[in-house]
C-alpha cells in the first residue's frame, strides 16, 4: 500500500468480510507483523506505567514490559515502543483477565482538568457514516466538542437517574502526537506519522439530542447528550498510523472492521458491524472541515453544555490567534450504523403529537423512553449490561453499565 495515495482511500481498502473467519485471519496476520502497541496500566507496584504489548488474547492485553511513566508524552512512547527494548532489568508483567478494570487505564493521558482547562480538546465527528445518518433521521457531517476525558477500557460507565436513553456508539479515535496547526494542515504521511489510532465507545444520552433537535439541522443537544463523565471508554491500546497502514499493507489490507456488541444477561449480540470503507470523511478530511469551521466561526462552538451549574461553550481547538489541535488532543470519526436510537417515519409521530398537544420530538422522546423502560431487548443500556466493542488490530474492550449508586471499582489510574 503507498502512502501517496489518500487518505480515504487507504481506510477504505481497509474494509473486511464481515465473517468471523476473515477476522480471526485478519488479527493473526496484524499479530504476525508485531505491531507496536502502547499501553497504559498500573504496574505491580502500584504505579501508572506505559508499556509495550507483549501477549494478548482476543484483542486483550495480557503481557506488557514496562517503559515510561504514564504522564510521558504520546510521541516520546510511541518511539520507544516502535525501538521494542525495555528498560534496562525490566521483563513482561503479566496481567490476568479479572485484574483488567483496576490495572488496564485508558491509552491517552489526556485529563478532564486539561479539557476544562482548555488546554487540550476532543473533537467529534456527527453522522459520518451514510447508513447512520439515515437512520438517525438524514443530515451531513458535522463536527462538536466532546469535553470528556478518555476513560479506562474495562471499567464501568455510569447510567446516572436522570439517564433513559442510553446509547452507545463504537468509533475509530485517533490521537494526534504533535500539535497540528490548522492553517498548516499536514501533509498524509505527516498526518500517519504523527498520529495514533485507537478503539473508542462514544456513550451517549440521547434525549438531549431528540429535544434539541432541529427540523433542518442536528440541533444543539450533542455536547449535553456526550458530555458526561464517563461517557469515553477508549483502548485498550494506541498504534501510530505509519506503522499500522504498514502492518495492513502486509496483509493485503484487508481489516478496519468495527464491531459492537451488548451482553443483555443472555450473552453477547452484534449490534454495530461495518468498515472504515463507509466513512465519509477521513480524519484529514475531518482536519479540512475543522480548519474552515474555525475559519469561518472561530474556535468556540454554539452547542451548550452545563457545568456546575453555569453554560459553557467548549471550544474545537485552542488558541483564536492561531487555532490548533495541541499534542494529545483527540478526534473521534463517527459511528456507522446499529445504535439503539432510530428515527421513525416523521409524519406519525407528528400526528401522535398533535393528539397529546405535543411537538414531534418532545412525543418522540416520550415514546422512546416508554420503550427503553419496557426493558424490550436490543434497545437502549440499562445497569448490568455489558458492551464489547473493537476494532481490527486496536484491541477490544469491554465495560459494564451501573446506576449511579453502585461502589466505584477501584482503580489507580490517573486521569480516568
Amino acid at each position: 500500500m503507498s502512502f501517496a495515495l489518500p487518505l480515504l482511500v487507504l481506510l477504505s481498502m481497509i474494509a473486511a468480510p464481515a465473517t468471523a473467519d476473515s477476522e480471526t485471519a485478519l488479527d493473526r496476520c496484524l499479530a504476525e507483523q508485531r505491531i507496536p502497541r502502547a499501553v497504559r496500566f498500573v504496574d505491580p507496584a502500584g504505579r501508572v506505567r506505559f508499556g509495550r504489548v507483549d501477549a494478548a488474547e482476543s484483542g486483550v492485553p495480557t503481557g506488557i514490559v514496562p517503559l515510561l511513566p504514564g504522564d510521558a508524552d504520546l510521541a516520546r512512547v510511541m518511539d520507544r515502543v516502535a525501538r521494542a527494548d525495555p528498560a534496562e532489568g525490566e521483563t513482561a508483567v503479566r496481567i490476568a483477565i479479572a485484574e483488567h478494570s483496576a490495572r488496564i487505564c485508558s491509552p491517552l493521558p489526556l485529563s478532564q482538568a486539561a479539557i476544562e482547562a482548555e488546554e487540550r480538546v476532543v473533537v467529534a465527528a456527527g453522522l459520518n457514516y451514510a447508513a447512520h445518518a439515515e437512520e438517525s433521521g438524514g443530515g451531513d457531517v458535522f463536527l462538536f466538542p466532546k469535553p470528556v476525558a478518555p476513560s479506562r477500557p474495562y471499567g464501568t460507565v455510569v447510567r446516572h437517574a436522570d439517564v433513559t436513553l442510553l446509547d452507545y456508539e463504537v468509533e475509530l479515535g485517533v490521537v494526534v502526537l504533535a500539535d497540528v496547526m490548522l492553517d498548516a494542515l499536514p501533509s498524509r504521511d505527516e498526518f500517519l506519522a504523527s498520529s495514533a489510532f485507537f478503539v473508542a465507545n462514544e456513550v451517549t444520552d440521547r434525549e438531549p439530542i431528540v429535544l434539541d433537535a432541529t427540523v433542518t439541522g442536528p440541533g444543539t443537544g450533542f455536547v449535553s447528550g456526550k458530555g458526561r463523565v464517563g461517557f469515553f471508554p477508549a483502548g485498550p491500546w494506541i498504534v501510530r498510523g505509519t506503522e499500522l497502514f504498514a502492518a495492513l499493507d502486509a496483509c493485503g489490507a484487508v481489516g478496519l472492521g468495527l464491531r459492537l456488541e451488548v451482553d443483555e444477561g443472555d450473552g453477547f449480540a452484534l449490534r454495530q458491524d461495518s468498515t472504515t470503507e463507509r466513512m465519509i470523511r477521513d480524519p484529514l478530511a475531518l482536519l479540512a472541515m475543522l480548519a474552515s469551521e474555525v475559519r469561518e466561526n472561530g474556535i468556540a462552538t454554539h452547542m451548550p453544555a452545563m457545568r456546575d451549574g453555569r453554560t459553557r461553550f467548549y471550544p474545537l481547538a485552542v488558541d483564536a490567534t492561531a487555532p490548533r489541535l495541541p499534542a494529545g488532543s483527540v478526534i473521534l470519526t463517527g459511528t456507522p450504523e446499529g445504535v439503539a436510537m432510530q428515527a421513525p417515519s416523521p409524519l406519525p409521530v407528528v400526528f401522535r403529537g398533535m393528539l397529546r398537544l405535543r411537538g414531534p420530538f418532545v412525543q418522540f422522546a416520550e415514546e422512546e423512553r416508554a420503550r427503553a423502560l419496557s426493558g424490550a431487548p436490543g434497545g437502549y443500556l440499562a445497569p448490568g449490561d455489558r458492551v464489547r466493542a473493537g476494532i481490527d488490530g486496536l484491541g477490544t474492550q469491554v465495560v459494564e453499565i451501573v446506576d449511579s449508586d453502585a461502589e466505584p471499582r477501584p482503580s489507580a489510574c490517573r486521569s480516568d
